[in-house]
Protein backbone atom coordinates (compact mmCIF):
# COMPACT_ATOMS: atom_id res chain seq x y z
CA UNK A 1 0.00 0.00 0.00
CA UNK A 2 1.04 3.37 -0.69
CA UNK A 3 1.59 5.86 1.52
CA UNK A 4 -1.62 6.18 4.21
CA UNK A 5 -3.59 9.55 3.32
CA UNK A 6 -4.42 12.44 5.40
CA UNK A 7 -8.01 12.56 6.50
CA UNK A 8 -9.29 16.16 6.59
CA UNK A 9 -10.10 16.59 10.13
CA UNK A 10 -14.04 16.57 10.98
CA UNK A 11 -16.04 19.19 13.06
CA UNK A 12 -17.13 17.47 15.64
CA UNK A 13 -18.70 20.53 17.65
CA UNK A 14 -22.40 20.24 18.54
CA UNK A 15 -23.38 23.10 17.31
CA UNK A 16 -23.05 25.28 13.65
CA UNK A 17 -24.46 27.91 11.43
CA UNK A 18 -27.86 26.57 12.00
CA UNK A 19 -28.11 27.83 15.99
CA UNK A 20 -26.13 31.20 14.96
CA UNK A 21 -28.51 32.13 12.93
CA UNK A 22 -31.13 30.94 15.10
CA UNK A 23 -29.91 32.56 17.67
CA UNK A 24 -30.23 35.87 15.50
CA UNK A 25 -34.16 34.64 15.03
CA UNK A 26 -34.82 34.71 18.16
CA UNK A 27 -33.26 37.84 19.34
CA UNK A 28 -35.20 39.78 16.86
CA UNK A 29 -38.37 38.05 17.75
CA UNK A 30 -37.54 38.87 21.69
CA UNK A 31 -37.27 42.46 20.73
CA UNK A 32 -40.25 42.10 18.90
CA UNK A 33 -42.16 40.74 21.38
CA UNK A 34 -41.01 43.41 24.20
CA UNK A 35 -42.14 45.96 21.98
CA UNK A 36 -45.57 44.58 21.52
CA UNK A 37 -45.86 43.88 25.55
CA UNK A 38 -44.23 47.20 26.48
CA UNK A 39 -46.31 49.13 23.69
CA UNK A 40 -43.65 51.49 23.47
CA UNK A 41 -44.39 52.29 19.74
CA UNK A 42 -41.20 52.10 18.61
CA UNK A 43 -41.91 50.51 15.24
CA UNK A 44 -43.17 53.81 14.40
CA UNK A 45 -40.99 55.98 16.42
CA UNK A 46 -37.46 56.93 16.33
CA UNK A 47 -34.21 55.03 18.34
CA UNK A 48 -34.06 58.70 19.91
CA UNK A 49 -37.13 58.98 21.28
CA UNK A 50 -36.93 55.72 23.65
CA UNK A 51 -36.28 56.41 27.54
CA UNK A 52 -33.13 54.80 28.57
CA UNK A 53 -34.86 52.12 30.59
CA UNK A 54 -36.60 51.32 27.09
CA UNK A 55 -33.66 50.92 25.55
CA UNK A 56 -32.56 48.33 28.07
CA UNK A 57 -35.97 46.37 28.05
CA UNK A 58 -34.74 45.45 24.59
CA UNK A 59 -31.44 44.87 24.71
CA UNK A 60 -32.41 42.34 27.84
CA UNK A 61 -34.25 41.08 25.13
CA UNK A 62 -31.74 40.78 22.51
CA UNK A 63 -30.13 38.81 24.46
CA UNK A 64 -32.57 36.20 25.08
CA UNK A 65 -31.32 34.85 21.63
CA UNK A 66 -27.91 35.63 21.59
CA UNK A 67 -27.30 34.12 25.40
CA UNK A 68 -30.22 32.29 24.84
CA UNK A 69 -28.68 29.18 22.30
CA UNK A 70 -25.60 29.02 24.06
CA UNK A 71 -27.42 28.40 27.32
CA UNK A 72 -29.46 25.91 25.86
CA UNK A 73 -26.45 24.19 24.47
CA UNK A 74 -24.75 24.17 27.91
CA UNK A 75 -28.37 22.99 29.98
CA UNK A 76 -29.69 20.53 27.01
CA UNK A 77 -26.56 19.70 24.56
CA UNK A 78 -24.21 18.87 27.82
CA UNK A 79 -21.81 21.46 25.40
CA UNK A 80 -19.16 23.19 28.64
CA UNK A 81 -19.14 26.71 28.69
CA UNK A 82 -15.32 26.01 28.02
CA UNK A 83 -16.32 24.47 24.76
CA UNK A 84 -17.76 27.92 23.94
CA UNK A 85 -14.17 30.03 24.75
CA UNK A 86 -15.04 30.32 28.31
CA UNK A 87 -11.83 31.01 30.09
CA UNK A 88 -9.96 33.62 32.03
CA UNK A 89 -6.28 33.85 33.07
CA UNK A 90 -4.78 36.78 35.43
CA UNK A 91 -2.99 38.29 32.73
CA UNK A 92 -6.07 38.72 30.26
CA UNK A 93 -7.80 41.51 32.41
CA UNK A 94 -4.86 44.02 31.79
CA UNK A 95 -3.73 43.18 28.71
CA UNK A 96 -7.52 43.29 27.51
CA UNK A 97 -8.23 46.24 28.72
CA UNK A 98 -5.06 48.30 26.82
CA UNK A 99 -6.09 46.71 23.70
CA UNK A 100 -9.88 47.67 23.86
CA UNK A 101 -8.75 50.83 24.98
CA UNK A 102 -6.40 51.12 22.48
CA UNK A 103 -8.34 50.35 20.10
CA UNK A 104 -10.92 52.95 20.75
CA UNK A 105 -8.42 55.72 21.22
CA UNK A 106 -5.70 55.47 18.93
CA UNK A 107 -7.13 52.51 15.75
CA UNK A 108 -10.61 54.19 15.55
CA UNK A 109 -9.80 57.44 14.68
CA UNK A 110 -6.97 56.82 12.70
CA UNK A 111 -9.46 54.60 10.47
CA UNK A 112 -11.69 57.88 10.39
CA UNK A 113 -9.12 60.00 9.66
CA UNK A 114 -9.66 60.13 5.33
CA UNK A 115 -13.23 60.02 6.12
CA UNK A 116 -13.47 62.90 8.60
CA UNK A 117 -11.34 64.95 6.40
CA UNK A 118 -13.65 64.45 3.06
CA UNK A 119 -16.80 64.25 5.67
CA UNK A 120 -17.33 67.83 7.19
CA UNK A 121 -20.25 67.42 9.72
CA UNK A 122 -19.49 63.48 10.66
CA UNK A 123 -20.05 62.79 13.81
CA UNK A 124 -19.14 59.06 14.57
CA UNK A 125 -20.08 59.01 18.89
CA UNK A 126 -23.15 60.55 17.82
CA UNK A 127 -25.35 57.24 18.43
CA UNK A 128 -23.68 56.70 21.99
CA UNK A 129 -23.85 60.71 22.67
CA UNK A 130 -27.56 60.10 22.09
CA UNK A 131 -27.43 57.04 24.54
CA UNK A 132 -25.55 58.75 27.55
CA UNK A 133 -27.51 61.95 27.30
CA UNK A 134 -30.75 59.52 28.62
CA UNK A 135 -28.33 58.57 31.37
CA UNK A 136 -29.02 61.04 34.71
CA UNK A 137 -28.71 59.96 37.95
CA UNK A 138 -29.34 56.00 38.32
CA UNK A 139 -29.68 56.06 34.52
CA UNK A 140 -25.26 56.16 34.42
CA UNK A 141 -25.50 52.73 36.76
CA UNK A 142 -28.21 51.14 33.91
CA UNK A 143 -26.18 52.49 31.16
CA UNK A 144 -22.54 50.87 32.50
CA UNK A 145 -24.51 47.76 33.69
CA UNK A 146 -26.14 47.00 29.83
CA UNK A 147 -23.29 48.80 28.16
CA UNK A 148 -20.22 48.27 29.73
CA UNK A 149 -20.90 44.71 31.78
CA UNK A 150 -23.89 43.19 29.96
CA UNK A 151 -22.71 43.88 26.33
CA UNK A 152 -19.74 42.91 25.90
CA UNK A 153 -19.99 39.46 28.02
CA UNK A 154 -23.17 38.69 26.26
CA UNK A 155 -21.99 39.86 22.60
CA UNK A 156 -18.26 37.94 22.60
CA UNK A 157 -20.24 34.54 24.17
CA UNK A 158 -21.95 34.43 20.62
CA UNK A 159 -20.10 36.06 18.13
CA UNK A 160 -16.36 35.05 19.68
CA UNK A 161 -17.54 31.64 20.77
CA UNK A 162 -20.45 30.32 19.09
CA UNK A 163 -20.63 32.10 15.94
CA UNK A 164 -16.99 31.65 15.21
CA UNK A 165 -16.60 28.77 16.19
CA UNK A 166 -18.98 27.54 14.32
CA UNK A 167 -17.49 29.66 11.24
CA UNK A 168 -14.27 27.86 11.71
CA UNK A 169 -15.87 24.30 11.57
CA UNK A 170 -16.93 25.56 7.64
CA UNK A 171 -13.92 27.69 6.29
CA UNK A 172 -10.42 28.59 7.23
CA UNK A 173 -9.81 30.51 10.27
CA UNK A 174 -8.65 34.32 8.63
CA UNK A 175 -12.08 33.80 6.29
CA UNK A 176 -14.02 32.61 9.64
CA UNK A 177 -12.69 35.91 11.62
CA UNK A 178 -13.67 38.27 8.79
CA UNK A 179 -17.22 36.85 8.52
CA UNK A 180 -17.65 36.90 12.52
CA UNK A 181 -16.62 40.36 12.64
CA UNK A 182 -18.51 41.36 9.33
CA UNK A 183 -22.18 40.09 11.20
CA UNK A 184 -21.19 41.67 14.30
CA UNK A 185 -21.08 44.78 12.65
CA UNK A 186 -23.59 44.29 10.35
CA UNK A 187 -25.79 43.49 13.23
CA UNK A 188 -25.61 46.71 15.42
CA UNK A 189 -27.63 48.74 12.45
CA UNK A 190 -25.17 51.45 12.38
CA UNK A 191 -23.77 52.89 9.48
CA UNK A 192 -21.18 55.24 10.64
CA UNK A 193 -19.99 53.09 13.26
CA UNK A 194 -20.00 50.66 10.81
CA UNK A 195 -15.90 50.56 10.22
CA UNK A 196 -15.26 50.67 14.19
CA UNK A 197 -17.25 48.17 14.78
CA UNK A 198 -15.55 45.65 12.25
CA UNK A 199 -12.22 46.67 13.29
CA UNK A 200 -13.36 45.75 16.79
CA UNK A 201 -14.44 42.48 15.69
CA UNK A 202 -11.29 41.65 14.13
CA UNK A 203 -9.27 42.73 17.42
CA UNK A 204 -11.45 40.78 19.30
CA UNK A 205 -11.97 37.57 17.07
CA UNK A 206 -8.25 37.28 16.40
CA UNK A 207 -7.84 37.26 20.56
CA UNK A 208 -10.46 34.51 20.72
CA UNK A 209 -8.26 32.80 18.03
CA UNK A 210 -4.99 33.35 19.38
CA UNK A 211 -5.80 32.60 23.03
CA UNK A 212 -8.67 29.20 22.59
CA UNK A 213 -10.95 31.37 24.64
CA UNK A 214 -12.72 34.35 25.03
CA UNK A 215 -11.32 35.99 28.47
CA UNK A 216 -9.03 38.46 27.36
CA UNK A 217 -11.52 39.63 24.01
CA UNK A 218 -14.39 39.92 26.91
CA UNK A 219 -12.08 42.29 28.62
CA UNK A 220 -10.66 44.59 25.27
CA UNK A 221 -14.80 44.52 24.59
CA UNK A 222 -15.55 46.46 28.21
CA UNK A 223 -12.20 48.93 27.85
CA UNK A 224 -13.74 49.70 24.45
CA UNK A 225 -17.15 50.41 25.33
CA UNK A 226 -16.01 52.13 28.61
CA UNK A 227 -13.69 54.41 27.24
CA UNK A 228 -16.61 55.76 24.70
CA UNK A 229 -18.80 56.21 27.83
CA UNK A 230 -16.07 57.69 30.28
CA UNK A 231 -15.18 60.22 27.56
CA UNK A 232 -18.87 61.24 26.99
CA UNK A 233 -19.84 61.07 30.91
CA UNK A 234 -17.10 63.44 31.16
CA UNK A 235 -17.93 67.39 31.94
CA UNK A 236 -17.28 69.37 28.42
CA UNK A 237 -14.91 71.72 30.27
CA UNK A 238 -16.10 76.11 28.99
CA UNK A 239 -13.89 78.89 28.16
Amino acid sequence: MGAAETMPEVDRRPWGLGHVFFGLLLAEAAVLAAIFAFGSGSLEGEFNDLSLEMIAVLQAALWLGTLGVPGWLVWVRKVSWSELGWGFRRRDTVSGLLIGIGTQVVAVPLLYLPLMLLVDDLDIAEPARDLVDKATGAGVALLVLVVVIGAPVVEEVFYRGLTLRALEGRMRPAFALVVSSLLFAVIHFQVTQFPALLLFGLVAGRLAQKDGRIGRAIWAHIGFNATTITILLLPVPTI
